[in-house]
């Protein structure tokens, strides 16, 4: 079982999303400077054509980052619920935050946490606003810890 700390949550940029915005931002000057050659040899309708097909692939990869970044707003919203829960487990039990460690990075019913040497589930409310937490034992002791 994997446990994950609050820096990890906190620190879950992808590499994914940066490589994205690479690239649309290099299609994007090639872009320009397509539309600038085309601009300067107007004869020439290999520019025009270069700059057209990379408009299309800028407005393709416009596209794909929109749906990714909807996607990415809902996982930080919910990492953000987790840290704000993980925040006030350890003030409640007097813990450090690095020593809160859960397994899951998103805030659900039956989330498994680990303080000290003591695991617990969590119970929450249908709305998410109170959580009970239940002491457990886990059948596979061996665990791994993303700090």
């Amino acid at each position: 079982m994997t446990f994950y700390g609050i820096k990890y949550i906190e620190n879950q940029s992808s590499l994914n999303d940066f490589i994205k915005y690479a690239i649309i931002f290099l299609a994007l000057i090639f872009l320009i400077v397509a539309f600038s050659l085309y601009m300067r040899h107007r004869i020439q309708t290999k520019y025009r054509d270069l700059s057209i097909m990379l408009f299309l692939l800028l407005v393709f990869m416009l596209g794909v980052q929109y749906s990714d970044y909807t996607q990415n707003q809902n996982r930080y919203d919910q990492s953000s619920q987790m840290v704000a829960f993980i925040k006030e487990v350890a003030h409640e039990f007097d813990l450090k935050q690095t020593d809160v460690l859960v397994n899951s990075v998103q805030l659900t019913d039956g989330v498994v946490i680990k303080m000290k040497d003591t695991y617990y589930t969590v119970h929450l409310s249908v709305d998410q606003s109170s959580y009970q937490l239940t002491e457990t034992h886990l059948v596979n002791s061996e665990i791994t810890v993303n700090p």
